[in-house]
């Protein structure tokens, strides 16, 4: 396989490896038992007794551990990351409620638990183990403020009192990401709920201001911090002078408006861009054309704006722009539209459906930044936001496509090739464009802390635990 940069190939061979988030037994890890902590079915102790076999980077002697003895087989581990506070955040089920747990990354020291927190009623194809529902609250970072907060949320169904029937909703908590303390209280709760009683394929995404909760139907909710509801599903936004629907997939608050792709009726362009801000047309990177003009049959020539959102990441979004010869891609400031990075090819598209993420799904693997916010990873691709060169990795013939799951400080980025288990492991470094195959048995994180990598993983056992190591100086 090609690794390619500006200028740059590189050939990657590798062995087979079952990907951390597909294994349900990490059969090559030796495991460990942790000790049970207080409460039913509660997260383990911080003591780390598991040993994995982390790529070099990463002592396996160092760090901390919990495990989640409530977690259904299959279902994903509730965990996020905050890299301005440097915490870690996992959800823990009681007799009460979950309780988000918030703990130093480097230490593992528990740095604030909530109050129990109640879900929403399961739907009919949550109960049904077999539906491949989420069926879990997870939690969502909600970055781009001044303080950074962790939003639990969860679907289900719900309904005001025993005369109404019920709704489905997404409901979220929020929680700020830097609090102290025992028996936090959220700073502000709120359930978007389906204007017809169902949402039709809803996805969440976390946004600068808040969580949006999105559908195929329409329905376009917003649940900000404070906990208000806004719903804006028969709003319009106004992209290079056009009125446009707001994409049910990619549409993230700012504050500039509402950053969402424009009309696709033309394809995989339209233009996108903040509504009553900037647009795509004043953004697109040096030689790329903002408008397309192409001659049709019956239409004549027709313009175009190019450029469409494939995901987002912190304060970025990133689209993908039609060139003459190879397409490429562009991270886009939030806020201001400004071009950040580059780099020579597509990037795959984010799915944001509630959804347990299936084995091979490399598009339901979201964007990450590095700790530092330097540099930014999506798909096989690894974008530098201060030199503003991009990675990319090259599907030639016979080869296997990469999915990069997390980035570090140093540049160097952790995956999987291939898209059916058993994958390979890899990693690619953002500065060379060398992509490496790891050990077989090497498993990849899932996330960076400062200073630290955060696995989620059986360890050889059939308790899912959230593994943090320390890293090497």
């Amino acid at each position: 396989m090609r690794i390619r940069t500006a200028g740059t190939s590189i050939l990657l061979a590798g062995a087979l490896l079952c990907t951390l988030s597909a294994c349900s037994s990490d059969s090559d890890a030796t495991g460990g038992d942790v000790s049970g902590g207080g409460g039913t079915g509660s997260t383990g102790g911080a003591a780390l007794t598991s040993r994995i076999a982390a790529p070099a980077a990463f002592d396996a002697a160092k760090g901390w551990e919990v495990q989640a003895e409530w977690l259904p087989q299959g279902q994903p581990l509730p965990y996020a990351v905050s890299r301005k506070a440097g915490t870690v955040a996992f959800l823990d089920k009681t007799e009460q409620g979950y309780v988000l747990n918030v703990r130093e990354a480097a230490s593992g020291k528990v740095l604030s638990t909530s109050k129990p927190w109640q879900g929403p009623k399961l739907t009919e194809d949550q109960a049904d183990e077999q539906s491949g529902a989420l069926a879990v609250p997870q939690i969502a970072l909600i970055s781009g403020q001044d303080r950074e907060y962790y939003a639990v949320w969860a679907r289900g169904e719900a309904r005001k009192d025993e005369l109404h029937e019920y709704k489905e909703v997404v409901a979220v908590a929020f929680y700020p990401a830097d609090a102290w303390g025992k028996d936090l209280a959220p700073v502000g709760t709120g359930n978007a709920e389906a204007p017809d009683g169902d949402f039709d394929r809803p996805s969440v995404l976390p946004g600068p201001g808040g969580l949006v909760v999105t559908s195929y139907g329409g329905d376009n909710i917003l649940v900000s911090v404070d906990g208000k509801v806004s719903d804006t599903s028969d709003a319009k936004v106004t992209l290079n002078g056009e009125s446009a629907d707001p994409d049910y997939l990619m549409s993230f608050p700012s504050a500039k408006g509402l950053v969402t792709n424009g009309d696709d009726r033309f394809g995989d362009d339209g233009g996108f861009g903040a509504a009553g801000g900037w647009q795509s047309t004043r953004v697109a990177p040096p030689g790329v054309e903002a408008v397309r003009k192409e001659e049709s049959v019956g239409s004549g020539m027709t313009e175009t704006p190019n450029g469409r959102i494939a995901g987002a990441a912190g304060n970025y979004v990133i689209a993908n722009w039609l060139t003459e010869g190879d397409d490429l891609s562009a991270v886009h400031d939030l806020s201001t539209g400004a071009v950040r990075s580059t780099a020579p090819c597509r990037t795959e598209d984010t799915e944001y459906a509630i959804r347990i993420p299936g084995p091979g799904n490399g598009a339901g693997v979201k964007p990450a930044l590095s700790p530092n916010d330097r540099f930014l990873v999506k798909g096989g691709n690894v974008f530098d936001l201060k030199t503003g060169k991009g990675t990319c990795t090259d599907s030639g013939e016979d080869a296997k496509k990469i999915t990069l799951r997390t980035v570090g400080d140093d540049g160097t980025a952790y995956g999987t090739a291939g898209e059916e288990p058993p994958l390979t492991p890899v990693s690619v470094s953002a500065t060379t464009g060398v992509a490496t195959p790891l050990p077989e048995k090497a498993v990849v994180p899932d996330a960076m802390a400062t200073g630290a990598g955060v696995f989620v993983t059986y360890a050889g056992t059939d308790i899912m635990r959230l593994i943090v190591l320390d890293l090497k100086h």
